[in-house]
């Protein structure tokens, strides 16, 4: 997506599956595990199927926005190969504090809650989430997430994303929403009419929506919705990864090549996106 940079050529990474996970050893904490990384060669992300954020492609290697700035730091970083294993969202922090992989490159929202968990990247991306419907079959779409509530509408959405609670909060029928690992299920879901709505990050939808013939209509925005940012994120006491990675990465934004990616996979960058720091996306997060 977009015009600046092909995604599969800039992005060439192992490919994806459940072999090889590792249970993390004392020996990879603290300020060992970049010594444990450069010494392999090769770094563990946790990633979910959602592009442009992050994907699967034909070939088993993975492509989208969070995994292509990961591989171009930890490249600056001495650590040539990234290895890809898919969860959905709400795997992302245990997989990580379990050792299944070394850094979360799905281009995770901050919340508050995530963030006194994990410690992350500088934002990767920022952007709103919406939600899509059937004409015809949803005659009077909700604008809102409140009115998905008072509207009654069937809702699916991503398991763990960092809409859930909001959602869920909004709902005035107990279990009115179904919940999907990745994007392609929950579109497959909206097109066979088990849900009414489908909510999932703008991008997303835009995307599915031409590869689907326009057979969809989108809301968006949503007022009740603010702008989030998103990145990735690592274990807190991997501070060694931590902070080298901080320094590439801001090396990256300082030389407009992060800004390039980031275009390239056809998000928007909003005014002080790239100079936002994590501790200041944790601090400001709405949610």
């Amino acid at each position: 997506m977009g015009e600046f940079l092909s995604r599969r050529s800039i992005l060439a990474v192992a490919g994806v599956g459940i072999t090889g996970l590792r249970p993390w050893s004392a020996a990879a904490q603290g300020n060992g595990l970049l010594d444990k990384l450069r010494r392999d060669k090769l770094v563990r992300v946790g990633l979910t199927n959602g592009p442009p954020y992050a994907s699967v492609n034909p070939d088993g290697s993975v492509d989208g926005v969070a995994p292509t700035l990961t591989r171009l730091v930890m490249e600056r970083l001495g650590v040539p190969k990234v290895e890809g294993i898919v969860g959905n969202y709400g795997q992302m922090i245990p997989g990580l504090l379990a050792g299944r992989w070394d850094i979360i490159a799905a281009d995770l929202a901050v919340t508050k809650a995530r963030c006194e968990q994990v410690v992350f990247t500088d934002p990767f991306t920022s952007d709103h989430a919406a939600f899509a419907y059937i004409p015809g079959f949803v005659k009077d779409p909700p604008r809102s997430i409140k009115e998905t509530g008072t509207k009654g509408v069937k809702i699916g959405m991503i398991s763990g994303t960092y809409m859930q609670p909001a959602v869920q909060a909004a709902q005035s029928t107990p279990n009115n929403i179904t919940f999907f690992p990745d994007s392609p299920t929950l579109m497959e879901g909206l097109a066979a009419r088990r849900v009414d709505i489908a909510f999932s990050g703008i991008l997303v939808l835009r995307e599915q929506r031409a590869q689907r013939n326009n057979s969809f209509e989108i809301v968006y925005p949503m007022p009740d919705d603010p702008l989030h940012p998103s990145g990735g994120a690592f274990r807190p006491g991997d501070t060694d990864l931590i902070e080298a990675f901080k320094v590439e990465y801001r090396k990256l934004k300082a030389s407009g090549e992060a800004e390039k990616v980031v275009k390239g996979f056809g998000f928007d960058v909003f005014s002080g996106h790239l100079e936002m720091t994590a501790e200041q996306a944790c601090r400001d997060s709405p949610v």
